[in-house]
């Protein structure tokens, strides 16, 4: 089975992007280990703020583009309403001409946010992949497992006995690789990263004549994934069985807040963004609230099931992007809409020229069009529009295909 997740992403978009990001969180864990903190949470953490700075320019564009999107929208609901139910193409031209003033008059577009999700969106992706894939990217992290891998790799017939171990342990997240030695120590290392507690104590017994080893590189990690006592590999529903029955109610709490802490921050991102779509009986409205309900039960959801390292990411960055959002509020409640549309004027006076000319070409062809429809439906003597000298594509050659038609069928 391949797709490991030691291998590096590999894909066109993902890849150079997870890359890039990897550079970054292998420098953060070394610069912090350079001062003597060796912490996968913690550098998680600094990681996860430092992107999200390194975007802001862009998470700022796009909540100009929302706040201005829900000033803007009650005109646009307006022409809607206008050109409800008129199908005609001179209606449907002069809508999309109205609606297309109100986008210039605000400086935005019907597709504004498109670019900031097609360059936001892989960052994102690309962000997991880096989380999900640590010691693929921090070099650090591999070596304090390596050692143990060259071990269990010198086991007889340890392919077996590591896919045998894989299955008990239930670990899904890893694909296993044997087909070279590279790739099956890349194999092993990424099995020993995803191992809980429970994984460690089954390695144990699966490889009794390695206890030591095991033992030595299960602190190392231990200590490394450490987080408010919680060990991050772990997942907090886990954590919260263990220390239920181990009588550790202090991390029993903290282990509970993971999820409940990230659905109310996520709650509060969403109160935060700006609505772009009134509540005026508009299904669509329906369906964002619904969505804004379901993204905090949504990210429990994952916080509780998952590593409580990419729970410490998802609350990360739900409160950078809070800060952010109130950042960026205060910023547009303080925009002067009327310098942006005399600044947007004499642009957009321009656009509409270019659109003008383009229109006026089309109602042109459609009145020509229509024109030669009616002269046809007006004829008082068909037989004097049928000829034989009609140009090829013309209305008089359809005619006269039609007549023949006509002829042959009848007889």
């Amino acid at each position: 089975m391949t797709g490991i997740l030691l291998t590096q992403d590999s894909g066109l978009i993902l890849g150079p992007i997870a890359k890039l990001l990897g550079i970054i969180m292998n420098a953060i864990f070394n610069l912090l280990s350079n001062i003597g903190i060796e912490n996968i949470a913690i550098c998680i953490i600094i990681f996860t703020l430092l992107v999200n700075i390194l975007m802001l320019p862009l998470t700022l564009k796009q909540q100009k583009f929302s706040k201005l999107s829900a000033k803007m929208n009650p005109e646009i609901q307006a022409i809607n309403k206008k050109y409800k139910g008129k199908n005609d193409q001179a209606s449907m031209l002069k809508m999309q001409e109205e609606t297309q003033a109100v986008y210039d008059k605000y400086g935005t577009s019907p597709t504004g946010s498109c670019l900031q999700l097609l360059i936001t969106m892989p960052i994102l992706f690309g962000l997991y992949r880096v989380i999900y894939r640590i010691p693929a990217y921090v070099d650090s992290v591999k070596e304090v497992l390596l050692p143990l891998t060259d071990k269990i790799m010198q086991v007889p017939n340890y392919e077996s006995v590591v896919s045998n171990f894989v299955e008990s342990a239930k670990i899904t997240r890893v694909g296993l690789d044997f087909s070279s030695a590279t790739s099956a120590s890349n194999s092993i290392v990424d099995v020993l990263y995803n191992c809980t507690t429970d994984g460690w104590n089954l390695l144990k017994d699966t490889f009794t004549s390695l206890g030591d080893t095991i033992v030595s590189v299960e602190q190392n990690m231990e200590s490394m994934n450490n987080f408010l006592g919680l060990n991050i590999a772990n997942s907090p529903i886990t954590i919260i069985k263990n220390s239920f029955s181990s009588g550790e109610y202090l991390v029993l709490i903290i282990a509970i807040l993971i999820p409940v802490i990230a659905a109310l921050v996520t709650l509060l991102n969403t109160k935060l963004m700006p609505q772009q779509i009134s509540d005026d009986g508009n299904p669509m409205a329906s369906s964002m609230k619904t969505m804004n309900l379901m993204m905090p039960i949504l990210q429990a959801f994952l916080c509780l099931t998952l590593q409580t390292g990419v729970g410490i990411y998802i609350i990360t960055g739900a409160l950078i992007r809070c800060v952010i959002q109130v950042i960026a509020n205060k910023q547009m409640d303080n925009l002067d809409l009327d310098a942006i549309i005399e600044k947007n004027k004499e642009k957009a006076e321009k656009k509409r020229e270019k659109r003008g000319i383009k229109n006026q070409e089309i109602l042109n062809n459609a009145r020509i069009n229509t024109k030669k429809i009616q002269d046809v439906k007006n004829t008082d003597n068909l037989d004097s529009f049928y000829n034989t000298d009609a140009k090829p594509g013309s209305m008089r050659e359809k005619a006269n295909l039609v007549k023949d038609f006509n002829e042959r069928n009848s007889k």
